[in-house]
């Protein structure tokens, strides 16, 4: 997984002055991982929609 510098900064800029280091974390965390997600979903890498929303409906 990898972040750029810019959306680090991003991250960064929209946090407050200070902030604990652990949640600074996750929110780089959660964000390389979405970048991952949408990349891999472009690439037709995911799991088709509807498939999820059945097997999901099924469990529930």
């Amino acid at each position: 997984m990898e972040i750029t510098k810019g959306e680090l900064q991003h991250i960064l800029d929209t946090m407050p002055d200070k902030v604990d280091v652990e949640e600074v974390f996750d929110k780089i965390l959660i964000s390389a991982k979405i970048e991952q997600a949408l990349q891999e979903s472009e690439q037709g890498l995911g799991e088709d929609w509807e498939d999820f929303k059945t097997a999901w409906l099924k469990e529930n």
